[in-house]
C-alpha cells in the first residue's frame, strides 16, 4: 500500500507540472487532488522538490536498468530526447524552477550511465586505454547534457530528436564517430 500511496502522490505532482509551474503546486494541491491527508504527504516526502527528486530518479533507475542497444553517443542524446519529449511541460516547468539543479543532476547521472554502457560494449572506445575513455565520457556527458540544457533553455521548441539523428549521421559519414 505504501508503494501505491508514494505512485499517486508523484503521478499526481507530474499531472499538476503538465498544468502549471511547480513554484505555484502546493502541498494542498497535490493530497486533494489524489485523496490522501497531509501526513500521509509527509509520510512519504519531506517536501515538493523531494517528490519532484524521487520520481527522477525512479525514472533515471527505469533507464539504468533496462537492456538498451545504443550504437553511438547521438543515439544517447535521441533516447533522453524522447525521454524528456514525453512530459514537455512537466519538464520544462522543473527546470524553471528554483530546483532546476534536481534536473540538471538527472540529466548528468543519465547522460554518464548512457555513455558509460556505449563505452563498455564492443565499440572503439573499448580498444582505448582507460583513462582516455574516462575523458571521452566526460566529453560526451557534457556535450550532451550540453544540448539538452540549451533545448530547455529554448523551450524544448525545436525538434532535438531530429536534430540528434542527423547529428549522428554527419558525424558517421565523416569517421568522426
Amino acid at each position: 500500500m505504501a508503494g501505491f500511496t508514494k505512485e499517486i502522490i508523484i503521478q499526481t505532482l507530474l499531472e499538476l507540472l503538465n498544468e502549471k509551474p511547480l513554484a505555484k503546486i502546493t502541498v494542498k494541491d497535490i493530497v486533494e487532488r489524489c485523496g490522501v491527508n497531509r501526513n500521509t504527504f509527509y509520510y512519504h516526502f519531506r517536501d515538493i522538490p523531494d517528490v519532484m527528486y524521487f520520481a527522477l530518479k525512479r525514472e533515471a533507475d527505469r533507464v539504468m536498468s533496462s537492456q538498451m542497444e545504443i550504437g553511438s553517443f547521438m543515439e544517447g542524446l535521441v533516447l533522453l530526447a524522447e525521454r524528456l519529449g514525453e512530459n514537455k511541460k512537466a519538464i520544462l516547468h522543473i527546470y524553471r524552477s528554483a530546483d532546476k539543479e534536481i534536473m540538471a543532476k538527472y540529466l548528468r547521472d543519465l547522460a554518464e550511465y548512457i555513455i558509460t554502457q556505449y563505452a563498455g560494449k564492443d565499440s572503439d572506445l573499448a580498444q582505448i586505454p582507460e583513462n582516455d575513455k574516462k575523458l571521452l565520457i566526460h566529453y560526451e556527458k557534457c556535450v550532451i547534457v550540453g544540448m539538452l540544457l540549451d533545448w530547455m533553455d529554448q523551450g524544448m521548441k525545436y525538434d532535438l530528436v531530429e536534430y540528434a539523428r542527423r547529428l549522428n549521421a554527419i558525424l558517421k559519414e565523416h569517421g568522426m564517430w
